[in-house]
């Protein structure tokens, strides 16, 4: 990434294609050079700037995901069609990553390590990655290859792997001896969970895991990364169950997160079911669903700990049809104020006919009339991602990851609670904050002055969970830092927050560039926020990320008043530079467009023998109500429609500047005002702008309304013909998500503001 050390104006409007979202391109189904050719292209009106291949073989999930990919995985052919359009998207500019795995968990090569070596396997078809030699055949087969295949990649993507969830082989039992002096085999029992931990022997499960997590690490994370960084590329992914506190130990498969993510270059998470989404739109709240924890933190501390400004999260995966952009801002920007700058969304298929449009929804297609306009949230994106990866986070306070009480199995549940409740207090405070484990606070360079560096970051402040289990060598690091004057506290009570504010649901991150201050805001609550921000300074922009201007800074005695929808993310910049900016206009005359709108269809989604198409309605006009349009044309219609009326403005209001807004829409809105296009809303609020000389005495209103793909997907019998194991373990789930959108119409009011 170039210029990230210091605010770039033509970066901010226009920020190049690293920083841009890195779709998955999923390949599912026969492909050839020109079904590449075309997919590329269309990747290009959808402003698709960035991506990597997700092959899916036929073998990946036969019984209940099957594909038809053609040529077969790993075959000199399927490396050619790779190579192919690697390179053809390097040239047209993109920025191409590989994904190291047919499908997922990685580390098995779809079953071909095992396939091949037996003596690898851990059960079933997937490897031990604790096997050194497992992972080596593993890059044998697969980076190796696109390796010699093409170079015009940047980075490897790895995607869940695990080891196994009773891990026991002869170099471990004997690397335990040889470290503690006592043999493991013992306590067999123990660690294969047939025996209950005690107070007495807890410190076996210690010893064993934090053995496991290390090896984990050596044997698989590490090389993969060595191999990545010597042919240089950035080495990054994900781990599995990274949401849950104790994660690493149940289900997860590394044993201890924080360092397992300190082996990436840039470290990742995983969002790809509903656990970041607003909890007033859902019905039951569970850990897959509006979980709304602060675990993008696990990311951006395992960063700032390497000492680098990078981390990602995949997004959206199984979110469903009838995900929104309003909720894509939201998943996006309340990871965002937490660090995350890569964003890694799900999917854009190749395969897209028959069961193929039941797997892994959405689908970011532009036959998808909704996401046609995808490409202003892509530089949504790319703005976000570059602001939030400018300069370095400031953050002065660490929560303590109870990692021994995790592999202890003693204490983990109440750990986690612990652990959990006291981040979102932190949240709450506005306290920006890390997470630190063993290794960080036993390894940190501690300075005389009270602080604890390691990497980039620098902490005044631990906290640590109450009851938490701490290891002899840790305790002795804390005292130390206690000594130089440090704070090690279960307390919250005198730490200071990001910056001082009023309201609720308010988040915040302060970066520091060598000549900026920059302030990144998110109203996480269920309703519009209106705070008071005290700022630091008053020299300064506020920046818009959906069309990449600045306006001047305007406070009143250092107060900002900063109103901002649900999801919305505000960022100020602090700085003496001077940039061209305007002032933000005041129109105080309102005036709410309430005659009568004429309404009919617009480009409508069908779907038929070849997949999705859709076409464009000339049904004749009527008058319609604000609100659901399903009254005039069924709940099962997915596509666009268009309101059209006409206004009559007072005499001395022609021509003046404006902005309209349009009250509540489902979901994206075009506006045409005396047949002058002004733009695309896509969220809240449905606000554009209105020039000067625009406005008449007697105007033309037309507003495209577009909907999701939610309605058709739950109204169509199309997939009846299959059997649900035929289609997607995800289906059913995704169109249960699909119904908090199912709807579409302009529901207003719709308001005109001008001087």
């Amino acid at each position: 990434m170039n210029n990230n050390d210091k605010f770039n104006l033509s970066s901010f409007k226009s920020p190049d294609a690293s920083y841009a979202p890195v779709y998955v391109w999923v390949w599912n189904d026969i492909c050839t050079r020109k079904i590449i050719d075309e997919q590329l292209a269309e990747m290009q009106r959808l402003g698709i700037r960035a991506f990597y291949i997700l092959p899916e073989p036929k073998e990946f999930r036969p019984d209940s995901m099957p594909t038809n990919l053609l040529p077969e995985y790993l075959t000199t052919e399927f490396f050619d069609l790779c190579a192919y359009a690697i390179d053809k998207g390097a040239s047209l500019g993109m920025n191409c990553w590989i994904y190291d795995e047919g499908g997922w968990p990685s580390g098995s090569a779809c079953g071909k390590v095992v396939k091949y070596h037996p003596e690898y396997a851990s059960g079933g078809n997937y490897p031990d990655l604790l096997n050194r030699e497992a992972t080596e055949y593993f890059i044998d087969i697969t980076h190796k290859k696109y390796a010699a295949a093409t170079r015009n990649f940047t980075a490897v993507f790895t995607d869940e792997p695990k080891a196994p969830f009773n891990p026991f082989n002869k170099d471990l039992a004997d690397k335990y001896e040889q470290i503690y002096g006592e043999s493991i085999l013992p306590y067999l029992p123990l660690i294969e969970n047939k025996e209950k931990p005690t107070e007495e022997n807890i410190r076996i499960l210690h010893r064993w895991y934090d053995l496991c997590s290390h090896a984990f690490c050596e044997n698989y994370l590490l090389p993969c990364k060595k191999w990545a960084n010597d042919n240089g590329f950035t080495f990054t992914g994900h781990l599995d169950k990274d949401h849950s506190p104790h994660g690493c130990m149940n289900g997860g498969g590394n044993f201890n997160l924080m360092r397992a993510l300190r082996c990436f270059d840039i470290p990742g998470i995983d969002v790809i079911w509903r656990q970041i989404y607003p909890d007033t739109k859902v019905k039951i709240k569970d850990d897959m669903n509006a979980y709304n924890g602060f675990y993008p933190r696990y990311a951006s501390s395992a960063a700032a700990q390497n000492g680098t400004k990078l981390a990602m999260s995949e997004i959206f995966g199984v979110a469903g049809p009838g995900l929104t952009y309003d909720i894509m801002r939201y998943t996006v920007g309340y990871q965002a104020v937490r660090g995350i700058n890569i964003f890694n969304p799900f999917n854009f298929p190749l395969g897209r006919k028959g069961q193929l449009l039941a797997q892994e929804l959405p689908v970011f297609t532009e036959n998808q009339p909704y996401y046609r306009y995808l490409g202003q949230f892509n530089r949504y994106t790319e703005r976000l991602s570059y602001i939030s990866s400018l300069g370095e986070r400031i953050c002065e306070t660490a929560l303590y990851y109870p990692v021994s009480d995790f592999q202890g199995r003693l204490n983990a549940e109440p750990a986690a609670k612990e652990f959990d409740a006291l981040g979102r207090k932190l949240e709450d405070m506005t306290v920006d904050f890390d997470i630190v484990d063993d290794d960080v606070i036993q390894t940190a360079e501690i300075t005389d002055n009270g602080c604890m560096h390691i990497g980039s970051a620098e902490y005044k402040h631990i906290i640590i969970p109450c009851g938490a289990y701490i290891p002899d060598a840790t305790q002795k690091a804390l005292n130390r830092f206690i000594g130089c004057g440090g704070k090690v506290t279960h307390e919250l009570s005198r730490l200071k927050p990001v910056i001082k504010t009023d309201g609720n649901g308010l988040r915040a991150m302060h970066r520091k560039t060598d000549d900026a201050d920059i302030f990144i805001f998110f109203n996480e609550s269920e309703k519009v926020g209106n705070y008071r921000v005290c700022l630091p300074s008053s020299n300064g922009y506020s920046l818009d990320l959906m069309n990449g201007t600045l306006q001047n800074l305007q406070t009143e005695n250092g107060i900002l008043k900063l109103t901002l929808a649900t999801g919305e993310t505000a960022v100020i910049l602090l700085t003496d530079e001077k940039y061209d900016a305007k002032n933000k206009k005041d129109f105080k005359f309102a005036f709410e467009i309430t005659g009568e709108f004429m309404f009919r269809k617009g480009i409508e989604l069908i779907c038929n023998e070849n997949g999705f198409d859709s076409v464009n309605r000339s049904d004749k006009t009527v008058p319609i109500e604000f609100g659901d349009w399903s009254y005039q044309i069924g709940s099962a219609y997915s596509g666009s429609g268009v309101y059209e009326t006409t206004f009559t403005l007072p005499d001395e209001k022609a021509g003046k500047e404006g902005v309209i807004n349009l009250g509540d829409v489902r979901f994206a809105a075009s506006v045409y005002l005396n047949e002058q296009f002004l733009g695309t809303s896509l969220m809240p609020p449905y606000s554009l702008k209105i020039p000067v000389g625009l406005l008449d005495k007697v105007n033309k209103l037309k507003i495209v309304v577009t909907n999701t793909s939610a309605n058709w997907y739950t109204h169509t019998d199309y997939f009846d013909k299959w059997k649900t194991e035929e289609l997607s373990p995800y289906f059913e789930t995704e169109l249960e998500y699909s119904k908090d959108s199912v709807s579409g119409g302009l529901y207003g009011p719709v308001v005109l503001y001008t001087e």
